[in-house]
């Protein structure tokens, strides 16, 4: 790109190289793209002739913005996305963490079930950045996942938060790369995750700038946690919105993520879905673990929470260090 292309240029080029080079999209297999009210209108056309570029044969789905980020899809599009080869939703509210995602994942569908709504978010920041790249440095963080059995996140905010990881295998560090069958990711690609094991997280969480349906903080949220719960939460106005999810939603005091941000184009925001990707973060998610993830806890919810400058130890080895990432070589 020459740096002078309009917005609609640019996300005309990007979705061009989503489908062609992230979901590998082949003459005559069935492309679902989901989207919802709330969704830029530009996204889903520009989604649709990429997919038709290369012999998809796209349909389209609208949907009412759902309650929560992990709040289930409409029942037929459930079904729709089981008989789909590669599915794309660039709704409002994440359907990653959804009993349609595993069910599809299971049948051999393969795409991104989390991409942004906002124009923006595909022509600025980190959908600009080159996922092939950034799965060099997920494949390697991944394999330091798998080598360990507990994991220590802290942060200057105030996070000290300690879990067992034995036995779980490393998501998300596909980098929004699925071209092959049962393959899932998010967009914008950036970053290596997994459920702790369930009963195991013990300490305190500190979510800074930006969560999942609460949006840009006006101050920190702090939760407590003690053998894999949140037992209570502290702060403003957005730790109440918090506690009433927490009160409303069986299973939301879970704690179901911890994810590494690896993006290094990514702006943070008031939006967690690119936000919580950004090179030098953490992510720690309360709610839904399951449906392919790894975890046993299925929930309604699934809410992550940005954690800055945050220090990573996998066992004895310090792997980030107030955001520097001491592994790459």
């Amino acid at each position: 790109m020459t740096g002078k292309e309009s917005p609609g240029e640019i996300l005309q080029a990007i979705a061009g190289r989503v489908m062609r080079d992230y979901l590998g999209v082949q003459s005559g297999e069935r492309v679902l793209i989901v989207v919802d009210t709330r969704t830029d209108p530009a996204i889903a056309p520009a989604l649709m002739d990429a997919a038709a570029a290369e012999g998809g044969d796209a349909v389209l789905v609208t949907i009412l913005p759902r309650p929560h980020s992990g709040s289930e899809p409409p029942a037929p599009v459930a079904a729709a996305m089981r008989e789909a080869d590669v599915v794309l939703c660039a709704a409002s509210k994440s359907l990653y963490h959804t009993t349609a995602k595993g069910a599809a994942q299971r049948a051999g569908a393969r795409g991104v079930f989390n991409a942004p709504s906002r124009l923006d978010a595909w022509t600025v920041g980190a959908m600009t950045a080159d996922f092939v790249a950034i799965r060099r440095q997920a494949e390697q963080l991944a394999d330091l996942f798998r080598a360990t059995r507990t994991v220590r996140v802290t942060s200057p905010a105030g996070t000290d938060l300690r879990s067992s990881i034995v036995g779980r295998e490393p998501k998300a560090w596909l980098t929004g790369i699925c071209r092959s069958a049962g393959e899932i990711s998010a967009f914008p690609g950036g970053e290596v995750s997994l459920p702790p094991v369930e009963g195991t997280s013990n300490g305190i969480i500190v979510w800074e700038a930006v969560a999942s349906d609460l949006g840009r903080l006006t101050e920190p949220v702090t939760i407590e946690v003690r053998d894999g719960r949140a037992v209570a939460v502290h702060g403003g106005r957005e730790a109440e919105h918090l506690r009433r999810i927490l009160a409303e939603v069986r299973d939301a005091d879970n704690i179901a993520e911890i994810g590494i941000g690896l993006n290094p184009a990514v702006r943070i925001s008031d939006e967690i879905t690119e936000s919580k990707k950004a090179l030098g973060t953490v992510h720690l998610a309360l709610g839904d673990s399951a449906n392919e993830y790894g975890g046993t806890v299925e929930c309604d919810v699934h809410l992550d929470g940005l954690i800055l400058r945050p220090t990573v130890t996998f066992d004895e080895r310090v792997v980030v260090a107030e955001g520097r990432h001491l592994y790459v070589p």
